[in-house]
């Protein structure tokens, strides 16, 4: 006889579940598996954390302890979490609640144990007649209550798991498991039946969002007011899935922040008038005030990543592996000193005003006068502005990096403001390339100056500290030129840009 198969088929998610309406027992496995196992039940308590009113279980998030660690469930089952980075507010929690996960929800406030809930789960092996495991029968039951108080609420659900062959040992055992739960019927426990990954079996008594309603009247449908209410929204989501990916320092998440944040920024301006001023002006300016701290950290990130493609633009030799480490060390240190910098700061008064400001916009939609307007005469009376106001920052100039800096946020916030036209309205999609080039081409140019004065600054340093300068002032040189050639492509561009905005950026 073979040995069992290794892998415990539990380990992966069930093919099946079913939710059970009372107390009712498995049924008899034995007829259709040549030996069936049942180990002895396993209970795991889990602590569900929360505000005082609630505020993670209306977003439809838990954050759970267990003996085996930090857990979050946003829906799609629990993930387990990192402590924070940087500590967070450790050292006055004596519990090292990971708070940067959910933080962009919490706001500050304290959180505490608000159930406790017990899984009891007891698995059946079904093998087949070369001792193989074919199948594995979860019989599941969870209990949650208040702390220290009595049961509120009894969840018990069955789940079948296989070994993806669809042998006949697992089709009997699901035929028996549906016909128990709900006996005649066939297909399983009414509304708790499903297949894999349908959330029904693993969520157990994991409840629907406790959505909060609001007293403001909603809107009037394709009024300029629900229109953009229906971009913020969208823009909510975005901000709420990439703030704790910031927090965690996870590769490309300032950058992902730096674009919403201009996004949420730019639809606001452009689109004024559909909300009230005195609210929307107010998130505008702390927006951009987070948005100065995370554009320093992507910066470091520009130049820490670009480094060694500047390297190897350098004449060969000019740059020595001992000077490229040391620069590159520094480099580093600054990208994480920033990084830093930007998780203080989402932990701020300043980002949790705006968050709630945010969240008011969206609840609340303070009518601004042109609320009750038609969304698309709102929409393309807006456009107009925001064309004339590309054109305005290309007429006064491009000589300097001012000039072309205003360029690129005049031409961003247009196309920041076609693109939530296009998602609000049905004006049809826009051609946006010729705006995205324009800002890659610019932002080519403007990266490189700025690496350009970050490595004249680095040069500087090594001159007070008695290093070797000339490494750091060949990456300056190197980088110069990329601003000289790559600038010229830019004006190219912005030539085009030109011609362009008076036609809508159509065809």
């Amino acid at each position: 006889m073979q040995t069992p198969h290794p892998e415990p088929l539990g380990r992966t998610d069930p093919r099946r579940t079913w939710r059970i309406a009372d107390d009712r027992r498995l049924p008899a496995l034995e007829p259709f598996a040549d030996r069936v196992h049942r180990h002895g039940p396993v209970v795991l308590r889990e602590h569900l954390w929360d505000t005082d009113d609630r505020v993670l279980a209306a977003e439809g998030v838990e954050l759970l302890r267990s003996d085996a660690g930090w857990s979050v469930d946003r829906g799609d089952g629990p993930v387990e979490v990192s402590p924070d980075l940087d500590g967070g507010d450790d050292d006055q929690d004596a519990d090292h609640v990971p708070r940067d996960v959910v933080e962009v929800f919490l706001r500050g406030r304290p959180v505490r144990v608000v159930r406790v809930r017990d899984t009891v789960t007891t698995l059946v092996e079904l093998r087949g007649r070369d001792g193989r495991l074919r199948a594995e029968v979860a019989d599941v039951r969870v209990d949650e209550g208040e702390p220290d108080a009595a049961v509120l609420r009894s969840a018990p659900w069955w789940a079948l798991s296989d070994d993806g062959r669809g042998g006949t040992v697992s089709r009997a055992a699901e035929r028996a498991l549906a016909d128990a739960a709900e006996p005649g019927a066939g297909g399983g426990a009414r509304g708790g039946a499903g297949r894999a990954g349908d959330g029904a079996g693993h969520r157990g008594l994991r409840a629907d969002p406790e959505r909060r309603k609001g007293s403001a009247a909603r809107p009037r449908r394709g009024s300029a007011a629900a229109a953009l209410r229906a971009v913020l929204r969208s823009l909510r989501a975005d901000l709420v899935a990439v703030d704790p990916r910031v927090r965690a320092d996870e590769h490309g998440s300032v950058h992902d922040l730096r674009k919403v944040l201009r996004r949420l920024r730019s639809v606001l301006a452009a689109y004024r008038g559909a909300l009230d001023r005195d609210a929307t002006e107010p998130l505008r300016a702390e927006l951009a005030e987070v948005s100065r701290v995370a554009g320093v950290a992507r910066d470091a990130e520009v130049l820490r990543d670009r480094l060694l493609r500047t390297a190897g633009r350098a004449p060969e030799g000019f740059v020595d592996a001992e000077t490229l480490d040391r620069i590159g060390a520094h480099v580093a240190e600054s990208r994480a000193a920033a990084a830093a910098d930007l998780r203080h700061t989402l932990r701020s008064a300043t980002w949790f005003r705006a968050l709630d400001r945010l969240d008011d916009l969206v609840a609340r939609v303070p009518r601004g006068p042109h609320a009750d307007d038609d969304a698309q005469a709102f929409t393309v009376r807006r456009i107009a502005r925001e064309r004339k106001r590309v054109a305005k920052a290309i007429d006064g100039g491009t000589e300097t990096l001012d000039d072309l800096h205003e360029v690129r946020k005049a031409a961003r916030r247009l196309r920041y403001a076609l693109q939530a036209a296009d998602e609000a309205t049905d004006l049809g999609k826009r051609r946006l390339g010729l705006l995205r080039r324009v800002q890659d081409g610019l932002g080519e140019v403007l990266d490189a100056a700025h690496a350009t004065a970050a490595h004249r600054e680095l040069a500087t340093l090594a001159a007070r500290s008695g290093a070797d300068t000339f490494g750091a002032g060949v990456l300056a040189t190197t980088e110069h030129a990329v601003v000289e050639r790559e600038r010229d492509r830019a004006e190219h561009l912005v030539a085009r840009l030109r011609s362009r905005v008076a036609t809508g950026l159509r065809g």
